[in-house]
C-alpha cells in the first residue's frame, strides 16, 4: 500500500510534520490541506473537521517511510517563520534592525471588501538555529517509528567541514544553517550520494534529408549511488557518504559493490532495496561474529569490574 501526502506551507506545516513524525497520518491526504485552510477561515463543520483529521498509522500496512526532502522542509520552515511573524530564539523579528532598518514590515490591502494585513520580512539569525534543531528533532522522531526503513532525500549543497568560513570545502545535503549541513550526516545510518554522469548513446532516427535512418548521438544520464566518500570529478571537493554496516564488514560490502557504489541499470528490477538487504545481512553476520561473543565479560575482567 502506498499513501502520499504533500505538506503545504499555507496551512500549519510545523504541526502536521511533528504529528506525522509521532506516528500519525492524514485520514484524507488529498483533502487535509484544503480542510485546514477552511478551518483557518472559521469553518469548523463536522465534515471539515473530519477531513482535517490525522489518525494513528497502521504500521502493519506500511513497510517504510519516504521523507522528501530535507532541503524543502528546511526552506519551508525558514519561509514560514517570517511570513507568519513568528518569533523564535527569544528574538523579536519586528524590533531587530540593521542600519536603522527593520527586518520585517507589514502591508494592508482589501480582500472581499475588508481590510487585510500581511507581514513580510527576511530571516533573522534565530531562524537558522531553530530550523536546524526542528529538522533534527523531526528526523530523530521519524527514525524511531517502527518502519523497516526510513528514507530521506535532499538537494546537494556546498559547505565546510566545520561549518565555518575558513574550513575545508565539502559538499553536503543542503539545509539552512551554518553548521547543519556538516552535522546532518550523523542523523542517519546510511548516507548515500547520487552522482550523475552524462552517457552518450547512439540511436537510430529518421533521416531528415531523405529515406532511411541515420545514427544520432543523444546524452542520457546514468547515476551512481556512492556509500563511500568520493571526490567531485570536476572540482575534487569531497562528497560525504557512509554505510551503516560494521567496519569489519565494509570490505565484504565493497566486494558486492566494487568501487563503493551501486548503479541500477536502465530497466533494472532492483535499486536501493538491494543495497539495504546486503547491508542488513552483513550487519547481522557481524552481530553473530565469534570474536564479539563474550566481549563484555572480557572487558569486565580486564577492568576489574564485577557484575
Amino acid at each position: 500500500m502506498i499513501s502520499a501526502y504533500r505538506c503545504d506551507a499555507a496551512v500549519t506545516p510545523l504541526f502536521v510534520l511533528r504529528k506525522i513524525s509521532q506516528g500519525y497520518w492524514p485520514l484524507y491526504p488529498d483533502k487535509i490541506n484544503e480542510a485546514l485552510l477552511a478551518i483557518q477561515s472559521g469553518d469548523q463543520s463536522p465534515t471539515t473537521m473530519h477531513e482535517a483529521s490525522l489518525t494513528r498509522i497502521d504500521f502493519s500496512q506500511f513497510g517504510g517511510l519516504a521523507v522528501e526532502d530535507w532541503t524543502a522542509i528546511s526552506s519551508l520552515i525558514m519561509r514560514f517563520l517570517p511570513d507568519k511573524g513568528i518569533n523564535v530564539g527569544g528574538e523579536n523579528r519586528f524590533s531587530i534592525a540593521k542600519s536603522g532598518v527593520s527586518s520585517s514590515f507589514g502591508q494592508v490591502g482589501v480582500v472581499d471588501g475588508n481590510l487585510v494585513s500581511e507581514s513580510f520580512g527576511s530571516n533573522i539569525w534565530a531562524d537558522y538555529n531553530y530550523t536546524k534543531n526542528t529538522l533534527s528533532g523531526l528526523v530523530t522522531s521519524f527514525n524511531s517509528l517502527p518502519f523497516h526503513t526510513v528514507l530521506y532525500t535532499a538537494m546537494e549543497g556546498k559547505t565546510t567541514e566545520d561549518g565555518e568560513k575558513l574550513g575545508r570545502p565539502v559538499y553536503s545535503p543542503e539545509i539552512a544553517g551554518k553548521k547543519a549541513p556538516a552535522e546532518c550526516g550523523s542523523w542517519v545510518g546510511d548516507l548515500i550520494h547520487a552522482q550523475d554522469y552524462p552517457l552518450p548513446v547512439v540511436v537510430k532516427v529518421p533521416n531528415p534529408s531523405g529515406e532511411g535512418e541515420i545514427d544520432q548521438t543523444i546524452m542520457r544520464t546514468t547515476v551512481r549511488f556512492f556509500y563511500t566518500k568520493h571526490p567531485d570529478p570536476d572540482t575534487g571537493i569531497m562528497f560525504p557518504a557512509k554505510p551503516r554496516c560494521a567496519p569489519e564488514r565494509i570490505q565484504e560490502l565493497d566486494k558486492i559493490f566494487p568501487g563503493g557504489y551501486f548503479e541500477p541499470e536502465w530497466g533494472a528490477t532492483w535499486g536501493i532495496d538491494r543495497y539495504i538487504r546486503e547491508v542488513e545481512k552483513l550487519t547481522e553476520s557481524a552481530a553473530q561474529d565469534e570474536s564479539l561473543k563474550g566481549w563484555r565479560e572480557r572487558m569486565d575482567q580486564k577492568l576489574g569490574r564485577t557484575r
